[in-house]
Protein backbone atom coordinates (compact mmCIF):
# COMPACT_ATOMS: atom_id res chain seq x y z
CA UNK A 1 0.00 0.00 0.00
CA UNK A 2 1.37 3.59 -0.69
CA UNK A 3 2.34 5.94 1.90
CA UNK A 4 -0.78 8.04 0.75
CA UNK A 5 -3.28 5.33 0.53
CA UNK A 6 -2.21 4.40 4.11
CA UNK A 7 -1.82 8.31 5.54
CA UNK A 8 -5.96 8.26 4.34
CA UNK A 9 -6.60 5.44 6.52
CA UNK A 10 -5.59 7.66 9.51
CA UNK A 11 -8.77 9.95 8.68
CA UNK A 12 -10.83 6.73 7.78
CA UNK A 13 -10.40 5.30 10.95
CA UNK A 14 -10.14 8.19 13.12
CA UNK A 15 -13.85 9.05 11.37
CA UNK A 16 -14.93 5.76 12.06
CA UNK A 17 -13.71 6.17 16.00
CA UNK A 18 -15.42 9.11 16.47
CA UNK A 19 -18.65 8.08 15.10
CA UNK A 20 -18.92 5.18 17.36
CA UNK A 21 -18.13 7.28 19.91
CA UNK A 22 -20.78 9.87 18.68
CA UNK A 23 -23.45 6.74 18.65
CA UNK A 24 -22.57 5.39 21.74
CA UNK A 25 -22.21 8.70 24.04
CA UNK A 26 -25.44 9.38 22.81
CA UNK A 27 -26.75 6.18 25.42
CA UNK A 28 -24.09 6.39 27.74
CA UNK A 29 -23.01 10.21 28.60
CA UNK A 30 -25.77 10.24 31.79
CA UNK A 31 -24.03 7.36 32.85
CA UNK A 32 -20.51 8.87 32.13
CA UNK A 33 -21.21 12.12 34.11
CA UNK A 34 -22.89 10.93 37.01
CA UNK A 35 -19.70 7.78 37.45
CA UNK A 36 -16.97 11.14 37.01
CA UNK A 37 -18.94 13.03 39.59
CA UNK A 38 -18.23 10.80 42.33
CA UNK A 39 -14.60 11.48 42.09
CA UNK A 40 -14.85 15.17 41.11
CA UNK A 41 -18.46 16.62 42.20
CA UNK A 42 -20.00 19.92 40.18
CA UNK A 43 -16.74 19.53 37.93
CA UNK A 44 -18.31 17.26 35.11
CA UNK A 45 -20.60 19.99 33.28
CA UNK A 46 -20.63 18.13 29.74
CA UNK A 47 -23.64 18.32 26.96
CA UNK A 48 -24.33 15.80 24.39
CA UNK A 49 -24.06 18.81 21.66
CA UNK A 50 -20.33 19.66 22.88
CA UNK A 51 -19.25 16.07 22.77
CA UNK A 52 -20.53 16.10 18.76
CA UNK A 53 -18.98 19.32 18.05
CA UNK A 54 -15.34 18.26 20.17
CA UNK A 55 -15.46 14.98 18.18
CA UNK A 56 -16.27 16.94 14.60
CA UNK A 57 -13.57 19.20 15.45
CA UNK A 58 -11.04 16.28 16.55
CA UNK A 59 -12.23 14.36 12.64
CA UNK A 60 -11.74 17.80 10.80
CA UNK A 61 -8.33 19.17 11.91
CA UNK A 62 -6.19 16.05 11.57
CA UNK A 63 -8.26 15.58 7.66
CA UNK A 64 -6.89 18.85 7.13
CA UNK A 65 -3.57 17.46 8.03
CA UNK A 66 -3.44 14.12 5.97
CA UNK A 67 -4.47 16.25 2.92
CA UNK A 68 -1.84 18.57 3.65
CA UNK A 69 0.68 15.88 3.62
CA UNK A 70 -0.84 14.09 1.06
CA UNK A 71 -0.36 17.44 -1.63
CA UNK A 72 3.14 18.12 0.46
CA UNK A 73 4.84 14.62 0.59
CA UNK A 74 8.34 16.62 0.95
CA UNK A 75 7.47 18.15 3.91
CA UNK A 76 9.02 16.32 7.53
CA UNK A 77 7.32 18.74 9.99
CA UNK A 78 3.65 18.40 8.43
CA UNK A 79 4.15 14.15 8.28
CA UNK A 80 5.32 14.56 11.89
CA UNK A 81 2.11 16.58 12.44
CA UNK A 82 -0.12 13.34 10.86
CA UNK A 83 2.16 10.65 12.58
CA UNK A 84 1.02 12.59 15.66
CA UNK A 85 -2.32 12.10 15.00
CA UNK A 86 -1.64 8.35 15.18
CA UNK A 87 0.29 8.42 17.89
CA UNK A 88 -2.28 10.50 19.70
CA UNK A 89 -5.54 7.75 18.66
CA UNK A 90 -2.51 5.36 20.37
CA UNK A 91 -2.38 6.54 23.74
CA UNK A 92 -6.35 7.04 23.04
CA UNK A 93 -6.78 3.49 23.31
CA UNK A 94 -5.47 2.84 26.62
CA UNK A 95 -7.75 5.96 27.96
CA UNK A 96 -10.60 3.62 26.40
CA UNK A 97 -9.45 0.83 27.99
CA UNK A 98 -9.10 2.59 31.41
CA UNK A 99 -12.36 3.86 31.21
CA UNK A 100 -13.79 0.61 30.73
CA UNK A 101 -12.11 -0.88 33.45
CA UNK A 102 -12.52 1.98 36.13
CA UNK A 103 -15.20 4.17 35.16
CA UNK A 104 -17.84 2.19 33.16
CA UNK A 105 -16.93 -1.23 34.34
CA UNK A 106 -17.84 -2.49 30.72
CA UNK A 107 -17.88 -0.80 27.62
CA UNK A 108 -17.13 2.84 26.92
CA UNK A 109 -17.74 4.54 23.86
CA UNK A 110 -15.22 4.25 21.35
CA UNK A 111 -13.85 1.21 22.75
CA UNK A 112 -14.30 -1.38 20.08
CA UNK A 113 -12.62 0.60 17.37
CA UNK A 114 -9.93 1.72 19.71
CA UNK A 115 -8.87 -1.56 20.69
CA UNK A 116 -10.09 -3.64 16.96
CA UNK A 117 -8.73 -1.22 14.74
CA UNK A 118 -6.76 1.50 16.20
CA UNK A 119 -4.42 -0.26 18.01
CA UNK A 120 -3.31 -2.87 15.27
CA UNK A 121 -3.24 0.53 12.67
CA UNK A 122 -1.32 2.56 14.99
CA UNK A 123 1.70 -0.32 15.87
CA UNK A 124 1.68 -1.04 11.60
CA UNK A 125 1.70 2.48 10.85
CA UNK A 126 4.66 3.40 13.80
CA UNK A 127 6.79 0.53 12.24
CA UNK A 128 6.29 0.88 8.56
CA UNK A 129 6.95 5.25 9.20
CA UNK A 130 10.88 4.20 11.59
CA UNK A 131 11.60 1.07 8.91
CA UNK A 132 10.84 3.35 6.32
CA UNK A 133 12.44 6.64 7.95
CA UNK A 134 9.49 8.57 7.34
CA UNK A 135 10.97 10.66 9.83
CA UNK A 136 14.65 10.83 11.76
CA UNK A 137 13.69 8.09 14.94
CA UNK A 138 14.16 11.64 17.25
CA UNK A 139 11.45 13.01 15.39
CA UNK A 140 9.32 10.15 15.52
CA UNK A 141 10.20 9.41 19.46
CA UNK A 142 9.15 13.14 20.24
CA UNK A 143 5.38 12.24 18.92
CA UNK A 144 5.01 10.40 22.39
CA UNK A 145 5.23 13.82 24.61
CA UNK A 146 3.44 15.53 22.38
CA UNK A 147 0.40 12.92 22.12
CA UNK A 148 0.27 12.84 25.82
CA UNK A 149 -0.14 17.12 25.80
CA UNK A 150 -3.13 16.57 22.80
CA UNK A 151 -4.52 14.08 24.39
CA UNK A 152 -4.66 15.42 27.73
CA UNK A 153 -4.95 19.32 27.94
CA UNK A 154 -5.28 20.28 24.39
CA UNK A 155 -7.85 17.78 24.47
CA UNK A 156 -9.58 19.10 27.43
CA UNK A 157 -9.41 22.30 26.12
CA UNK A 158 -10.92 21.47 22.80
CA UNK A 159 -13.93 20.14 24.95
CA UNK A 160 -14.47 22.89 26.48
CA UNK A 161 -14.13 25.41 23.74
CA UNK A 162 -16.93 22.95 22.29
CA UNK A 163 -19.04 24.08 25.46
CA UNK A 164 -18.55 27.64 25.08
CA UNK A 165 -19.63 27.57 21.05
CA UNK A 166 -22.66 25.16 21.92
CA UNK A 167 -23.51 27.39 25.03
CA UNK A 168 -22.92 24.98 27.97
CA UNK A 169 -21.16 25.49 30.62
Amino acid sequence: MSRRSTLWLITAFLLLHNVEEAIAFHRYLPQIVERLSRWSPGIIHISYSQILLALTLATLIPLALVAWAVRRPDQAAVLWFVLLVQVVMLLNVFSHLAAALFVMRGYSPGLLTAVLINLPFSLYLLRRAASEQWLSRRALWLTLPAAILVHGPLLLGLIRLSGELVGSH
